[in-house]
């Protein structure tokens, strides 16, 4: 069923450019890595696109509507709603709610309802695996202190920095520029090709406006190798670990937001 929202059918014109104005550092109120800020009356919108054929598959609203209380965490009720464009978009778990709240120094994860097959089932942070899945506390401050130092090959390797910040760029997305510091986030863990890798390019006033998963070439069941399988998508190395740009669906994908598109929504 159609429905009304501001992003184009196929994805804008996106472009990369390093930029030697750096940011060294920046407020990140939004969830990681959900483009919303756990704030009463906060309220955003993403797109996912297909990076082969550009063509627009869902449109993901979220509001934070309301105060709400996890294992006498007080946090904020955010409704997710997840809208199909593509008939064969399908994502096993898709959340309805999340329970985040955010405080002066970092944005935490308490609770999520999602839809496992014919049920919706709530997880919060006392259950096991939540914290592998969603993350818990995440703090607000990005920085860039050097830890991931680019090679004259290309590559990268880590250094004994801490900050996930890799680098200042400008990003155009159709007719807008955003001056950003992109992000790579490993989860806590060194690099590893059996695990994922998060990038996101966040503008300076702390809103992300693109974002991408990547995944370790040997991530997952079975014997897959995504290098191999996907030997024309973006590549990523780090500490000679292979991330290839592709996520759980096993398909790429560009999530833009409505920063991005110059759609301003309730904050």
């Amino acid at each position: 069923m159609s429905f009304s929202h501001p992003f184009p059918a196929t994805t804008p014109p996106i472009s990369i450019t390093e930029s030697g104005r750096r940011i060294t550092q920046l407020d990140l109120t939004e969830l990681q890595w959900w483009p919303v800020v756990p704030s009463l009356g906060h309220s955003s919108m993403q797109a996912t696109y297909e990076a082969d054929t550009q063509e627009l598959s869902a449109v993901t609203e979220m509001a934070a509507t309301s105060l709400a209380g996890i294992h006498d965490q007080d946090c904020v009720e955010i409704t997710v709603r997840e809208r199909a464009i593509r008939e064969d978009w399908d994502v096993p778990g898709r959340p309805h709610l999340f329970y985040a709240r955010l405080d002066e120094k970092e944005t935490r994860w308490l609770g999520v309802v999602q839809q496992l097959g014919a049920r919706k089932a709530l997880r919060t942070f006392k259950d096991e695996w939540f914290e592998a899945d969603w993350g818990r506390g995440a703090e607000r401050k990005i920085c860039d202190d050097g830890r991931y130092q680019r090679q004259p090959d290309g590559t990268y390797r880590t250094t004994g920095g801490r900050g996930i910040g890799a680098g200042t760029y400008d990003v155009v997305i159709g007719s807008r520029t955003f001056h950003c510091l992109r992000a790579w986030d490993t989860f806590g863990s060194p690099p590893s090709e059996h695990a994922e890798l998060a990038e996101a390019f966040i503008e300076e006033g702390g809103r992300v406006v693109l974002y991408r998963q990547y995944r370790g070439r040997q991530m997952g069941r079975g014997e897959t190798d995504w290098a191999v399988k996907y030997p024309d998508n973006s590549k990523i190395v780090i500490d000679g670990c292979v991330y290839v740009h592709c996520n759980c669906t096993g398909r790429a994908h560009d999530l833009i937001t409505n920063t991005a598109i110059g759609v301003d929504l309730p904050r």
